[in-house]
């Protein structure tokens, strides 16, 4: 049986070759060249046909003017941030608020009683809670590149005019949350991680009050906002490090979110992710956690975080189509990514 990437790499060549028979040849990412990957000049045909013509406009003019930098794998139908984008940028309307407010409100039991906007690749608007002030990250990296930026962000009121935000991370055929900068990769200015065996002795990280991790010396904040949410003996009782090899992206989304707890009265973490994707679920056990979400949240039992599934949402429009309002759309989803 074929594991789900590879199955859906089969699926988005053939929805390919049967819905844009006119394009011809193979794009290229990171230097590979793939039948599910469209030529660059053709990348508006990955996205829903709505976005391409009356809204694609819109969402252009918002990349630019919040200076979003969009993924480099823009032009390739396994994208999770075009995935993103026809997913849930379409509603981005008051009928499309109204119905994901109501989605959300289900899958999280959040008080949330009226969205009042969605962001990709968010960053806030003020200084003071910007990635580089906030998490201590590089103040070189912009909205989609070289920082924490949330693929999607729900900013609501409740009942009460209380505030809230959603930061949502997007995930298509991923194996995982990939691994810390601080252990797999190096960068110009920051001092060499030149003891990783650190990285997989977690109750070290721990027992020095997580001065032995290598991101304390980049000055990353991630520990300053999480470390007294953490269930130390959960963590000291792991193989290695979890952000090591599969959780850097939860880790770093997870600060952002109690960091703007500051600012918002509710601010929580959640992953929307497709339901077949079991290698993902499954890439916490390495590290001797649980499968996701249940691995996480035993790490961090005090601080929420949320999943939901693509699918899911798909099914609860179809269901709630009134006056088939959203007919283009979900016929459209159903056949692009066999929903």
């Amino acid at each position: 049986m074929k594991d789900f990437e590879n199955s859906l790499k089969d699926y988005q060549t053939n929805w390919r070759l049967a819905h844009l028979p006119l394009i011809i040849g193979n794009g290229t990412q990171n230097g590979i060249s793939k039948p599910y990957i469209l030529p660059n000049r053709d990348y508006l045909q990955n996205f829903f046909p709505d976005i391409r013509d009356s809204l694609f406009e819109e969402l252009d003019g918002y990349v630019k003017s919040k200076r979003v930098k969009p993924h480099t794998g823009i032009h390739n139908l396994m994208s999770s941030w075009v995935v993103c984008a026809n997913m849930y940028w379409p509603f981005r309307n008051p009928e499309g608020f109204t119905l994901l407010a109501t989605f959300l409100k289900e899958v999280t039991g959040l008080d949330i009683h009226e969205i009042t906007e969605m962001d990709l690749e968010y960053e806030d608007d003020d200084n003071d809670f910007k990635p580089g002030k906030l998490l201590g990250e590089d103040e070189g990296g912009m909205r989609g590149s070289g920082q924490t930026s949330p693929d999607l962000a729900i900013r609501f009121t409740t009942k009460e005019s209380k505030t809230g935000i959603i930061l949502i991370e997007s995930k298509f055929s991923e194996h995982s949350f990939y691994s810390c900068s601080g252990y797999s990769k190096t960068k110009p200015g920051k001092p060499i991680n030149d003891k990783k065996d650190r990285c997989l002795n977690p109750s070290l990280i721990v027992d020095s009050d997580f001065k032995e991790c290598h991101l304390t010396s980049w000055n990353r904040k991630y520990w300053d906002l999480l470390g007294k949410e953490l269930d130390r003996r959960k963590f000291s009782s792991l193989k290695k490090c979890p952000m090591s090899s599969s959780c850097y992206q939860l880790f770093r989304q997870q600060a952002l979110a109690k960091g703007l707890e500051q600012k918002y009265d509710i601010s929580v973490s959640a992953v929307a992710t497709d339901s077949r994707n079991e290698e993902l679920k499954n890439s916490s056990i390495r590290n001797g956690m649980n499968p996701f979400p249940e691995g996480w949240r035993e790490l961090f039992p005090n601080l929420k975080l949320y999943w939901f599934t693509h699918n899911d949402w798909f099914s609860f429009v179809k269901q709630n189509n009134l006056n088939s309002r959203w007919n283009r759309w979900v016929e459209y989803i159903g056949v692009r990514y066999d929903y």
